[in-house]
Parts: C-alpha cells; sequence; structure tokens
C-alpha cells in the first residue's frame, strides 16, 4: 500500500561533528548523563490516520535504545485547512489523533506542551509520488541491492525517505534520497545498501514502503544518516 509522509519531528540535541585535515589528537570528553533532552517525533500520512506522535527523553550518550518514554504532554496538531486536533496518549510517550486526516499540500503544525515548556513544528505534507517497482541486482561481491523505480514528478524538488523490511523485520538504517540529479526523470534508487544492512538472500521478502517528505525532515535525517553511519537512533548528548 502506498504511503505518503509528512514526518514532523522536533529534536532537543543534533551532534555536529568537525575535523581538521592532517593533525589528529585524542581528547577526553565529559559526558554529563543526566543532562537529556526532549525528543519529539510526529508522523502524518495520507488519510484518516489514526497519526502517531512519539516523546521521550534523550538516552545518556553511549547508552542503546530509544530514551525513556514521556506520557505526560499535551499534543496538538493545527493545519491550514482549519483542522484541529488534540491527541490521546496511548502509552509508551505514544500520542494519537482523534479524527485528524493527512492531506497533501496542507501545513501542519505540531505544539507540545510538557512541565510548562512549549516545542512547536511545521511541516507541509507533499502531493504522492507512487513507487510503482522493486527490482534486486546483484553487485559488488555478489551482494544482492534492492531497487526502488517511480517517475519522479518534473518542475518541483522531492525528498524521499525510504523504510524497509526484510522477512518482516524493518532495517535500522536512515535511508533517504533527493531528486537533485534525476528531477522529472524515470528513478531508480538503491536502498538498505549501507554497511551494516544485513544480506539479502535468495527466498527473503523485502517490502518497501516510500515516504515524501519536505526539505526540512530530509535534511534532518541526512544529517543522521551522516552522522550515525546510517543507524536511525536519535543521538545522545555529548555536553
Amino acid at each position: 500500500m502506498q504511503k505518503i509522509t509528512i514526518s514532523l519531528k522536533i529534536a532537543g540535541i543534533l551532534l555536529a561533528l568537525w575535523g581538521a585535515m592532517g593533525c589528529e589528537k585524542v581528547i577526553d570528553v565529559p559526558i554529563r548523563d543526566s543532562d537529556t533532552k526532549v525528543v519529539i517525533e510526529g508522523l502524518v500520512t495520507q488519510g484518516t490516520g489514526p497519526h502517531t506522535v512519539r516523546v521521550s527523553k534523550s538516552a545518556p550518550f553511549g547508552a542503546s535504545g530509544t530514551g525513556e518514554p514521556i506520557d505526560r504532554a499535551v499534543v496538538t496538531i493545527r493545519t491550514t485547512a482549519g483542522q484541529t486536533d488534540t491527541l490521546r496518549p496511548v502509552g509508551g510517550g505514544r500520542y494519537q489523533t482523534r479524527r485528524l486526516v493527512g492531506t497533501p499540500g496542507v501545513t501542519y503544525t505540531l505544539a507540545v506542551v510538557l512541565d510548562g515548556t512549549a516545542y512547536a513544528a511545521t511541516s507541509t505534507m507533499p502531493q504522492p509520488v507512487l513507487l510503482d517497482t522493486l527490482t534486486q541486482e546483484v553487485a559488488a561481491a555478489g551482494r544482492r541491492v534492492v531497487q526502488a523505480h517511480y517517475d519522479d514528478p518534473a518542475d518541483v524538488a522531492n525528498f524521499y525517505r525510504f523504510v524497509v523490511y526484510v522477512n518482516d523485520q524493518r532495517l535500522d538504517g536512515v535511508f533517504v534520497s533527493d531528486d537533485r540529479l534525476r528531477n522529472g526523470i524515470r528513478a531508480r534508487t538503491p536502498i538498505g545498501t549501507g554497511p551494516d544492512a544485513p544480506e539479502i538472500n535468495p527466498g527473503d521478502r523485502v517490502r518497501v514502503r516510500m515516504e515524501c517528505i519536505d526539505a526540512r525532515v530530509y535534511d534532518y535525517l541526512k544529517s543522521l544518516a551522516d552522522l550515525l553511519g546510517g543507524q536511525a537512533l536519535t543521538p545522545a548528548n555529548p555536553n
């Protein structure tokens, strides 16, 4: 089933890596495990939903997992189409819409109030692009690569995220693409090809969901992919 997706993300922290060529120095960075940040992740897809927002605290630096869930926030989504929906908590830090309808071209504002502090993010749902074909090819060293095929619309910048499942297990990597080099043409995008991606073997079942995202969400996810080597975990706090 085709899903057209808008992702609203408020990240309490982003990591930036700075480097210099020709020199190397080993330093000890002080880590404050207690200095966690609020992380808010929202997903609105085309249609009636329910759509989900997750509120949590970032995990301490070096820890695994997605952080501590928060169930005491007040979460609201407003749209330029005149809809307002106060989400209901369903446990595990997740909040779900009651009546919100996802519509391409509409702008959504996510507002969260937590312990007296207000957070907000705005995103516009792009027009749908159909993922119509999946193929596989044998790449270097005999590794199989999945290719996503779709017709990229001309005269507009498009940004995509691919969510990949192998034998019903979701891959952990961040797979995003833009149309900077393929605007308005028949596109073929390799996905799930990072160094940590599992082998795809004959007989495996591969399922791909292509999400159309806006430029700001693409920049955020691309930064995660670059910083974390394709891992989809939210960065922890090194300060």
